[in-house]
């Protein structure tokens, strides 16, 4: 995918001509360029921590027309990050708070908004519209709809990922490179754990959604060189970028809207229901070894019984691989997890080692 987008004959207000005047006076922008971030039409899915800084910069920098999808209200524990937000807005829906805030930051940036949680059902529908697409969620099957949808409808996907203290930059679906899933090999070789419930200093965000919206303009305007076939990953720990390639050269399979159902979270897995386990530890039926992937701090508070503990970041260090293929020889592993989207990826790690398992279906944190 290619951005190339007809211009149209735009006619801008003194009022304009004010606002974008630091743009206009750069060679590489001039009237022209400003006119192409005009047309242009930008999709956010997620008006969260990366969403919050990318849409204050894309409004103000005159993007014609924005796209905000999400579902949640404002809550206190958000504004530590979420910088688009403030105290007036608690409890009110995400979508029409930014809205509000977007459109006296700059009244001639269009605002579609979403109330919705993004979906395969309605993604189509959604993204067709756009022509580059953010993906400011914390969501692994969100951002794998995300990738696919794009793929479909050829469009690009600028994908934003942060944990901790750390985060991730990329392109996808952008001059025939990869797409999201194939940064799992990356993601899972490196500290940025895929967890959507940790913990998150609140600049990361902030930092990782102007390299987002960077590359968008970019993107636009035809300018400087894209992040695609490489992860941008950040540590705010040690003040590192790292670059790393990442581009796979197989042929990669055509996806159409009429074979899209086959997306990433569709393939053959063994699965376990929670009343089974029980029913196998009560009756010492089949000899188990029983994986907990959460945090530690969510294991002490409560896990089943027998259970051990191996945080997913672990599931990627050579040492624990080593021993789970010894302990794989006389038990059948099984994982858990409160997020299913992590078991998912814990499972994918482990079939990637030739580390056979099953992953627990139905299990419920009781402390959640």
């Amino acid at each position: 995918m290619h951005y190339t987008k007809k211009i149209q004959k735009n006619n801008f207000t003194l009022q304009e001509y004010k606002l974008y005047s630091r743009h206009l006076i750069l060679s590489q922008i001039q009237i022209q360029g400003q006119k192409r971030l005009k047309n242009a039409k930008v999709l956010c899915i997620g008006a969260g921590a990366l969403g919050a800084i990318n849409l204050l910069y894309l409004v103000s920098c005159g993007i014609g027309q924005i796209g905000i999808v999400d579902n949640d209200i404002v809550e206190l524990s958000n504004l530590q990050r979420q910088i688009i937000y403030n105290t007036s807005h608690l409890g009110y829906k995400k979508v029409l708070s930014a809205q509000e805030i977007l459109a006296n930051l700059n009244p001639h940036c269009k605002i579609n908004t979403y109330d919705i949680k993004l979906s395969f059902n309605n993604a189509f529908n959604i993204i067709k519209l756009y022509d580059i697409i953010i993906d400011g969620t914390d969501n692994f099957e969100i951002k794998n709809n995300i990738s696919y949808f794009c793929h479909a409808l050829h469009k690009i996907h600028i994908y934003g990922a942060v944990y901790e203290f750390e985060g991730h930059v990329s392109i996808f679906n952008y001059q025939s490179g990869p797409n999201y899933p194939d940064l799992y090999p990356i993601v899972n070789s490196h500290t940025c754990k895929p967890c959507t419930h940790g913990g998150i200093i609140g600049v990361i965000p902030g930092l990782i959604g102007i390299i987002q919206a960077t590359e968008t303009i970019k993107i636009i305007l035809g300018l400087g060189d894209i992040i695609n076939n490489y992860v941008l990953i950040y540590n705010s720990l040690d003040m590192s970028f790292k670059k790393i390639f990442f581009n796979i050269h197989s042929q990669k399979q055509k996806v159409s809207c009429s074979t899209i159902n086959n997306i990433f979270f569709k393939q053959q897995r063994q699965y376990i229901h929670i009343g089974k386990l029980y029913r196998i530890i009560k009756n010492n039926s089949l000899k188990i070894y029983l994986i907990d992937i959460r945090n530690k701090y969510e294991y002490n508070i409560y896990h089943i019984k027998g259970a051990i503990n191996i945080p997913l970041y672990k599931l990627t260090l050579d040492k624990q691989i080593n021993t789970l293929k010894i302990r794989s020889i006389h038990k059948k592993i099984i994982i858990y997890c409160s997020n299913y989207q992590r078991s998912i990826i814990a499972s994918k790690i482990l079939h990637n080692a030739q580390i056979d398992n099953w992953i627990l279906y139905k299990y419920i944190d009781p402390a959640t």
